[in-house]
């Protein structure tokens, strides 16, 4: 059973790092070609917008799929329906092709992260589940950073865009073999223990409940609007400062490790100490390092700005685990309903920050972030009870055994 488990972790992990690779490397790509396709600031925040948007809305819809029909189908389709799309990109001849094959990858994202994420949980059981959640993240956030961001920086700047194929060629093969033989067939969800129980335990359908999920979203959305700005115009930053493709793309990549790095050590410590605690503290010192890295320049601020990637890993896996608690019955929808709002959120935030960006610049906006991050940190508090690991404990055991 457990070998089963650690196989199910493997599979949604590597796929994860083949279908977001493409998501890595679009910020770069849309950097490259801003001069040539006359892209502004807000032009990107819409094109990754479209993306998001279709992505986001999807995510329940598949969730749900997921759970009547399993999740390989969608583990496999989902890379190839996203590597077709962006070959499309790679080949695109104006600003409108190029958002039309973004927004229509969308789907690929929709009907990815849900059964993804789920697998992922229930790999973990009771004990584990954050840890097992962050791994899964891990291999999205590599994805993003060595085959998207580096490598794919490195093959625009070295070849050009239409050598960019060589990453649909890894895709298509990974989805193929490794995730088809990896990714298991069914959800295997917990079992339902009475729903005026499970009401009980989680204070559903009380105005106090309500409540605590609305600041819940909000720390959300604060904290995904900095993540994904930072995601999003760190290259364009770059390029305006005069760095090139494969200097930006290696410095972003080393970010996307760091997060990755980091959203393991968080979670596993948040298994050991506590959601609410590792939730907010993450947030805190998160925000710390982005106020030295808007407040130094040169080699400093790159130190602050990677290093600030270590605690914001971990806030994405924890946010999406308090709301996955909530309803463990449909766990797959509810991943996708949290997921969809954080990246419709950040996606939104960022697009609002690039029409800013373009009036008074991207360094200026780059400063708001940390005030962004605080009030995150004090919404997460106030939102996330310090009994939500407990009351996980003395659900989960015989649903996950």
């Amino acid at each position: 059973m457990q070998k089963t488990a650690d196989r199910a972790l493997l599979g949604v992990t590597l796929g994860h790092a083949v279908h977001d690779c493409w998501y890595g490397v679009t910020p770069i790509l849309l950097a490259a070609l801003s001069s040539d396709m006359q892209l502004t600031n807000a032009d990107i925040a819409l094109i990754l917008l479209a993306y998001q948007t279709i992505s986001s809305v999807t995510q329940p819809l598949f969730g749900r799929v997921a759970e009547r029909i399993g999740g390989r189908p969608l583990a496999v389709g989902s890379i190839l329906w996203t590597t077709l799309m962006f070959s499309g990109v790679i080949l695109a001849p104006s600003k409108a092709a190029m958002m039309l094959c973004i927004g229509l990858a969308g789907f690929g994202s929709g009907a990815w992260h849900p059964q993804g994420a789920a697998n992922a949980t229930i790999s973990g059981g009771a004990r584990w589940g954050a840890t097992a959640a962050s791994i899964f993240f891990l291999g999205g956030t590599l994805g993003n950073a060595v085959l998207g961001a580096a490598l794919g920086g490195f093959l625009l700047d070295t070849f050009g865009r239409r050598s960019l194929f060589v990453i649909s060629g890894i895709t298509v093969v990974s989805a193929l073999t490794l995730v088809r033989g990896m990714v298991p067939r069914r959800l295997e969800l917990p079992e339902r223990k009475g729903p005026a129980r499970a009401q009980s335990a989680n204070g559903a359908g009380t105005t106090a409940f309500w409540t605590l999920l609305i600041v819940l979203l909000l720390a959300t959305a604060l904290r995904r609007t900095a993540s994904e700005s930072l995601s999003v115009f760190f290259a364009k930053y770059q390029q305006d400062l005069g760095m090139t493709p494969a200097v930006y793309g290696f410095i972003t990549s080393f970010y996307m490790i760091s997060t990755a790095v980091g959203g393991v050590l968080g979670s596993y410590i948040s298994d050991r100490v506590g959601l609410q605690r590792t939730l907010t503290g993450s947030i805190l010192l998160t925000a710390l390092l982005t106020w030295g890295f808007v407040s130094t320049s040169g080699n400093a601020s790159y130190v602050f700005f990677v290093v600030s990637g270590l605690f914001m890993g971990p806030s994405h896996t924890l946010f999406m685990l308090a709301g996955q608690r909530q309803f463990p019955q449909r766990m797959a929808m509810m991943t996708g309903v949290f997921l969809g709002f954080s990246f419709i959120s950040g996606a939104v935030g960022a697009w609002v920050v690039g029409l800013a960006a373009d009036r008074v610049g991207l360094h200026t906006l780059f400063s708001t972030f940390p005030w962004m991050l605080a009030a995150s940190a004090l919404f997460a508090y106030l939102s996330v009870p310090r009994e939500a690991m407990r009351f996980a404990a003395q659900r989960e055991p015989s649903a996950t055994g």
